[in-house]
Parts: structure tokens; C-alpha cells; sequence
């Protein structure tokens, strides 16, 4: 028997913490349904029309349009932009399926370009590279609320003339200098899908500075309505139940992302005990939202310890972190047996799509054996005990890590 508790020995916790409930709510959320049950006005109405200004004050932006999920938020913003068959959309490999499959449902082409290491998110230098003379937008994605580098992705998009749309699901209220995310590509997509920062079961909202884009994407949410001329589109409009309940998870925001900002500051404190996983910020980051939260995991300094068997390891003793997105998009099923039908663009366009070979090397490393993520659910949304716990399991693994290696 060791000192492990993976191996026998006592764990730090005697019993396993468990994801917090989430989403957070009490009889606040029960009333706003109930007053709007009774209004009788249950189609996206005033309720909608009030969030949308609250929420794109909130993010700096002069426009914000709800709709029914956080998916076709980019899929709206694709068709505002013109995105169509055959055009190229550059995106990172380490995201939620839906940030490739919005490009898929216009007729678009996913092109993947590689990751920074410290954070996850797209590499400037990496989607310069991706450009062609087909590439008519890219997403960056925010991944855990951490913002990409938006002056080098917009630097590089302004200079080829290519539309962005901030992929900000995770990053409600998280900021770049000094500037809200969302508000700084040409639209952002926000989601409020049961997990995320604001829940309303599902949903989503744009994000826009641009008077046209605001209209149109408006018009393009409900079946054209009030468009100056005819658009194929369908209808994706939010409901006031939705609205009335975000209304409400809107006014504890920024009191639950203080909490976890708070119990950020102490983990990064703690983890200074601990030779092996790292931490690194761009000081351009002026505002995070305690989401995710990603670090490096070096195995060497685990004597050797794959990263898998460490989080198995410190499960076992009663804390959970998480690796997250552990297979790059264009690994999966749908990319390498092209199982959204892509030779009607091969054949029409004559373009080749084939993601046999794809190799973005640094995303890779990280799914595979590099990166680790506090989160807000089993992590940030507890108190200062569960982060001491979590740190001092961290270091009895690494301390007796030769149980397990």
C-alpha cells in the first residue's frame, strides 16, 4: 500500500468534490418566468429587446442581437459577411465542434492554422500562414475566457481584408485591453448553453459595433424580416422565457466571476510551490473570467508521468482538473471521412478538401500531453479550502509520484 490514494494510501479528500450545481439560481429565476407567463408575450419581445441592451452595454459593443443557441450565432455572422460555397474560414483545432461546423452548414471550408502554447488560442503568425486567396474570415476562439492576441489576429486580418468573428462562448465579461471581447472583431458570438458563464438552458447573442452588420444579422435571425431585399435564411430567434431568466443570471456576473477571480489569485499563489505546471499571461489581458483557466503540465518534472495518469492520480484524491479538448477538431470523424459531403465542393469548384494530413504540432502536443485546466464548476466557484486541497494534492502526487510511474 502507498501513500497515494490511487495506490491505496488516504486521499487528501475524504470524499470526492463534486461539480457544484450549475447553473446557479433561486426564486429570482422562478419569477421572471412566472411574469412572463402571465404577459402572455412569450415570442422574443420586450424581455429579448432589454437584454440585448443590457448585454452589449456590458461588452462595449453598440449592437447586440439575441438568437436560439450560441452555434448559429456564427453561422448568422458567416452569412452577414457573405461567407458561402467554396470560401475559407481559418479557426484553431483546439475549440467545441460547433466553431467548424458553423463554417460547414454556409457551404464554407474549415482551415485550420496552430495554437499559441501558453494559451490555446490561434496563433497570428499561424493564420497569416493559413491565408489563400480563398480565405474570406476568420474565428477566433477565446478559449476559457482567455482572450487570443486581437491585435496581432486583427493586425493580419485588416491587412488581407478578411472579416473576424470572436468565437467569445467562454468569455463573457473577460477583456483586452481594457476592451471587451466581442467588441472588437467585426461580430462576436456569445453562448448561454447550460455550462457557460450565463445559462438559459440554450441560447446565444452577437455582438457588433457595425450599424449594417446589427441589421442584417437581425433580419437573417427572422426569416429576412425587414431585410431591403430577399435572403434565404430561417428563423433562430430567442424567446422571452430565455431573455427573462439571462436577465437574471446577468445581475450575478460579475459577483460569481469576483469569487473566482478571487480563488485564481490563490491558486496561482499556491502553484509557485509546484516545479511542473506553469502558468503564463499576456499582460495585454486586462479583465479574465475565471471560466477555464489552462496551464502546462511538464512530465519531466513528474518524473515521466503521462499527464492523463496525473489527473487520474489526483482524482483519487478527491479534486478534479480537467485536459479538455484532447483531439484536435480535424482529427475527428467528420473531418477525416469528410462526412459533411464535401466533394460537391470538389467537384463544382474544383477544390481538393482532404484533412488526412492536417498537423497543427503545438495544438497536438497540448491535447495529447500538455495542457491542463482549473475550472469553474469543481474548482473556482468553491472556497479557499478547496483550493488549498487541490494545490496540496497536486504536490503529494508529484511528492510520490515514483508509486505510479
Amino acid at each position: 500500500m502507498g501513500k497515494l490514494a490511487i495506490t491505496g494510501g488516504t486521499p487528501v479528500r475524504a470524499t470526492p468534490q463534486e461539480q457544484l450545481v450549475w447553473p446557479q439560481h433561486d426564486q429570482a429565476e422562478c419569477d421572471a418566468l412566472a411574469r412572463v407567463a402571465d404577459s402572455g408575450q412569450w415570442q422574443q419581445g420586450p424581455e429579448v429587446a432589454e437584454f440585448e441592451e443590457m448585454f452589449a452595454a456590458y461588452q462595449h459593443a453598440q449592437h447586440a442581437i439575441c438568437a436560439s443557441n450560441g452555434t448559429v450565432t456564427m453561422e448568422i455572422a458567416l452569412r452577414a459577411f457573405g461567407v458561402g460555397a467554396g470560401d475559407e474560414v481559418i479557426i484553431p483545432p483546439l475549440t467545441f465542434c460547433a466553431t467548424g461546423l458553423c463554417v460547414l452548414m454556409v457551404g464554407a471550408v474549415p482551415v485550420f492554422a496552430d495554437v499559441e502554447r501558453h494559451n490555446s488560442n490561434l496563433c497570428p503568425k499561424a493564420f497569416e500562414a493559413a491565408i489563400t486567396d480563398r480565405t474570406r474570415a476568420v474565428i477566433p476562439v477565446h478559449i476559457g475566457g482567455t482572450p487570443a492576441d486581437m491585435d496581432g489576429i486583427m493586425e493580419v486580418a485588416r491587412k488581407h481584408d478578411i472579416k473576424v468573428i470572436e468565437d467569445a462562448a467562454h468569455a463573457h465579461g473577460c477583456e483586452w485591453k481594457g476592451t471587451r471581447v466581442g467588441a472588437i472583431g467585426d461580430i462576436g458570438s456569445f453562448s448561454f448553453q447550460s455550462e457557460k458563464m450565463m445559462v438559459s438552458g440554450d441560447g446565444g447573442i452577437m455582438t457588433t459595433n457595425d450599424d449594417d452588420y446589427a441589421a442584417l444579422c437581425k433580419s437573417l435571425r427572422t426569416f429576412g424580416y425587414k431585410s431591403p431585399k430577399p435572403l434565404m435564411t430561417s428563423n433562430w430567434r430567442m424567446g422571452e422565457f430565455q431573455a427573462a431568466v439571462l436577465k437574471v443570471q446577468f445581475s450575478r456576473l460579475d459577483d460569481q466571476i469576483a469569487h473566482k477571480m478571487d480563488n485564481l489569485d490563490r491558486f496561482l499563489d499556491r502553484l509557485k510551490e509546484i516545479d511542473g505546471i506553469t502558468y503564463e499571461m499576456d499582460e495585454r489581458v486586462t479583465r479574465l473570467n475565471g471560466y477555464t483557466v489552462s496551464l502546462i503540465y511538464e512530465a519531466e518534472k513528474f518524473k515521466g508521468l503521462h499527464r492523463d495518469k496525473f489527473l487520474e492520480a489526483l482524482k483519487a484524491e478527491g479534486y478534479t482538473m480537467t485536459a479538455s479538448y484532447t483531439n484536435p477538431l480535424y482529427k475527428g470523424r467528420l473531418y477525416q471521412e469528410k462526412a459533411f459531403g464535401a466533394s460537391w465542393v470538389v467537384e463544382k469548384l474544383g477544390q481538393k478538401v482532404d484533412y488526412s494530413n492536417v498537423c497543427c504540432p503545438v495544438a497536438e502536443k497540448l491535447a495529447a500531453e500538455e495542457r491542463i485546466t482549473v475550472g469553474h464548476h469543481y474548482n473556482l466557484m468553491g472556497d479557499k479550502k478547496d483550493i488549498d486541497g487541490l494545490v496540496d494534492a497536486i504536490i503529494k502526487v508529484q511528492q510520490n509520484v515514483e508509486e505510479i510511474v
